[in-house]
């Protein structure tokens, strides 16, 4: 990959530097908050060289990359008008919510919900620190992997067992005297790896430091205050106050009317919530304190009384609750634990699938590097493993059983080398098994069987790494780990092999793409479609196909603008969905409405082509669809608008209803209900995207004589009603009903033909399409 020319077609498909309010990236994914999302030429970005998908996430557009995502970003923090610095100060203000100013990382007119923003600053707080600390987790594998092997010899323990020296937790005598007296023998014997042992501990355990700064500088406060904040409680001057400290760890600090104020004293290093706590505070208390204090005292008075008065509130209040709340997260899944292992492996491994995609894994990373610091061992990260072997196995999988298919074959070698070898699973999740939904229990049955299996064989991680094969040493004990990621691995893998992971519609779409005759490369529709009725509509991933706006310049011609983007692979499960609402394009000056259209060069990843619909013509490769609504069918061209009538936005026909009532044709998804209700936007089971479209302009009416009966990510059967309408009001209001209904993946096709008739009723035949 040619990172600076990756960088440059993202950067001009993402509407130019001028476009850009702030970007960053993670592990596999550019995330790049834009001041306007209705220029982003999402079709151009995904057909760049390294490109994965572009998905549409919290308000940020993110572009997924893999693990060459950082060389990537750097290249693109080099281009003129690209100042990182400003750019990340610019979202940092935003985020700290200043006049005029919206949440981070939201579009223009959103506001995130608190859980939504919460997630937000959990995983923008942990990025950052990521390379730091997956780099000194290696370093303490590395560690790990020298005591089992005994090169650092071996020790009686106070059980009279001969054991390893074990320079990470310290020898185990019994006596705290002679416990040291070993110890230090042990650093007189090995000094360079005691050296090296504080590279592979200094980020676990100043972990509070760093998260202070980093959570400081996505909330808009001063990141040195937000870092010192947890460093106060680091100090010895704090730690020391253990030593007049009661049974219970209490130190009374002042009476208050006979009451004493306890001061609780823990441990802070490797917590996670305390610091986010105290920054949450810390930057609100900032924007008060410049508000009131001149700015000529500015850099005096704002760090020293944020300090003052965070760093006790932080040791009274805002600390013992964070530290609280990582202990009582950890204690259920103990309790879990304790009940059977088995639960714990089961729930971690089958619920990543679904987390990962929407973020909700980092409260999880919080709990496990919480429970290395207090426990010295974590049990979640090992079960979770085993998903991640799943996903690999069944990349593995995909990339043999498409040996002819080479686009696709590149993507999952590509995906299966990353993360074996890396860890990262994202380029698989979207490269891969996002876009055959098939796959999903090819993943869920090994990965849960897996996960339970190595969670009852006890299995635990002394480091926090992504697992890979490099990995595997930082969990113990090795050989039972070994085991359960064979089944994870070896499951995945075969499963594939035997039952396929994409259909016949799928394998054409993919050669056609390439240009390759289906007959050319060997079949593989033949392999059972597990997903089902059951599974599929839970685990089932939706488009991410990009929604493109369009508005008919007043006087001067249509033009269309290419719409906000979508993610590829939100499970259906979470409630959310890929596409971006109908009527969030771009208007012209004229003030004609948007509506919602696949972009001409756009594939669609992760639909359901598990079979065409019953109005197929055998051996035809005809396909055809029915009416949504009731009325006179006529050609597009008929209708009253430039961008519908020339069909900028898809084939189809055009309906003047005679009811106020539209039904699903077959059954399907429902991808887009725009608020104001006019229009519907649905994936067929055929495989076929349609866009009804009621009235024209009818946007304006902001939903009035609108009622919409079903949700986006709802499965709906054929005749299912799914928005009602007043004809009457509706034309009073000076709008035509007449009702586009449009194929809105046109160019998958090669022929899309409306079918005018005097009259239709729902269900009969408006559409055919030959494949």
């Amino acid at each position: 990959m040619d990172h600076r020319k990756t960088a440059e077609s993202v950067l001009k498909g993402l509407g130019g530097p001028e476009n850009i309010d702030y970007f960053t990236h993670c592990a596999t994914r550019l995330r790049v908050t834009l001041h306007d999302k209705s220029v982003v030429d999402k079709p151009a970005i995904e057909k760049t060289e390294g490109v994965l998908s572009v998905i549409e996430q919290s308000g940020q557009t993110q572009v997924v990359i893999g693990n060459e995502v950082a060389s990537v970003y750097d290249e693109l923090a080099r281009m003129p008008g690209m100042d990182r610095d400003s750019r990340e100060a610019g979202s940092a203000r935003a985020a700290g919510g200043e006049a005029g100013t919206g949440d981070a990382g939201q579009a223009p007119g959103t506001k995130a919900g608190p859980i939504t923003r919460m997630f937000d600053v959990l995983s923008d707080s942990f990025r950052p620190v990521l390379w730091a600390l997956l780099g000194s987790s290696m370093i303490l594998t590395l560690i790990v992997l020298l005591q089992q092997l005994g090169f650092f010899g071996h020790y009686t323990n106070f059980a009279g067992e001969t054991v390893t020296a074990d320079l990470v937790n310290g020898p185990r005598l019994g006596d705290d005297a002679a416990s040291a007296d070993l110890l230090n023998q042990w650093r007189a014997q090995f000094p360079f790896w005691f050296i090296i042992l504080g590279a592979a501990m200094s980020v676990l355990n100043f972990m509070p430091i760093l998260i202070g700064a980093t959570a400081a500088k996505r909330l808009g406060a001063n990141m040195w205050v937000g870092a010192a904040i947890p460093a106060a409680l680091m100090t010895s001057a704090f730690s020391g106050l253990n030593e007049i400290a009661d049974a219970n760890g209490v130190v009374p600090l002042f009476s208050i009317g006979g009451w004493d104020v306890p001061l609780y004293m823990f441990d802070y290093t490797g917590q996670i919530f305390p610091p986010l706590f105290a920054v949450a505070l810390l930057a609100p208390l900032e924007r008060l304190l410049k508000r009131v204090i001149p700015n000529v005292l500015h850099m005096v008075f704002v760090p020293m009384l944020s300090l003052l008065i965070m760093v006790p509130l932080t040791a009274l209040v805002i600390g013992p609750i964070g530290v609280n709340l990582g202990l009582g997260i950890s204690e259920i899944f103990q309790w879990l634990n304790d009940i059977n292992p088995a639960i714990v492996g089961v729930v971690v491994a089958g619920s990543y699938l679904f987390m990962v995609p929407l973020g909700l894994h980092w409260p999880l990373n919080a709990v496990m590097i919480s429970n290395l610091s207090t426990l010295g061992y974590d049990f979640i990260q090992s079960p979770m493993a085993a998903y991640n072997f799943a996903v690999f196995g069944v990349v593995t999988g995909v990339a043999i059983r498409a040996a002819r298919d080479k686009e696709l074959r590149q993507v999952a070698t590509g995906a299966a080398v990353s993360g074996l070898v890396g860890g990262i699973s994202e380029p698989s999740l979207y490269g891969v098994v996002l876009r055959y939904k098939r796959v999903f229990p090819l993943i869920l049955v090994p990965a849960m069987i897996a996960g339970g299996l190595i969670s009852w064989m006890g299995v635990r991680s002394y480091a926090f790494a992504f697992t890979s094969l490099l990995s595997i040493p930082a969990m113990q004990p090795i050989p039972l780990f070994v085991i359960g990621l064979a089944v994870a691995f070896g499951g995945g893998l075969v499963g594939v092999l035997v039952f396929g992971f994409r259909s016949k519609e799928q394998r054409e779409a993919d050669l056609a793409k390439q240009n390759i005759p289906a007959d050319a490369v060997p079949s593989e529709e033949n392999a059972p479609d597990l997903v089902g009725a059951g599974v599929g509509a839970s685990a089932g991933s939706v488009s991410g196909a990009a929604v493109a706006g369009a508005s008919a310049g007043a006087g001067t011609g249509a033009s269309v603008g290419a719409g906000p983007g979508a993610g590829a692979g939100v499970p259906a499960t979470s409630g959310t969905d890929g596409s971006t609402a109908i009527g969030a394009g771009t208007a012209a000056a004229s003030g004609s409405e948007t509506a919602p259209a696949r972009d001409a060069g756009s594939a669609s990843a992760g639909r359901d082509d598990a079979a065409w619909s019953s109005g197929e013509e055998a051996g035809s490769g005809v396909v055809t669809v029915g009416a949504p609504l009731a009325g006179r069918a006529v050609d597009l061209a008929e209708v009253p608008d430039p961008i519908f009538a020339a069909g900028k936005l898809g084939r189809g026909v055009a309906i003047e209803p005679s009811e106020g009532t539209v039904t699903a044709p077959e059954g399907g998804t429902v991808i887009a209900t725009p608020a104001s209700g006019h229009a519907i936007g649905l994936r067929l089971d055929s495989g076929v995207e349609l866009l009804i479209h009621v009235g024209i302009d009818t946007v304006n009416l902001r939903g009035e004589g609108f009622e919409v009966a079903v949700a986006k990510g709802e499965r709906v059967a054929a005749g299912q009603t799914l928005l009602t309408f007043d004809a009457a009001a509706i034309r009073d209001a000076g709008y035509p009903l007449v009702t586009p209904v449009l194929v809105t993946n046109t160019p998958r096709f090669e022929a899309v033909d409306g079918l005018p008739a005097e009259r239709v009723a729902p269900g009969d035949e408006v559409i055919s399409i030959r494949r």
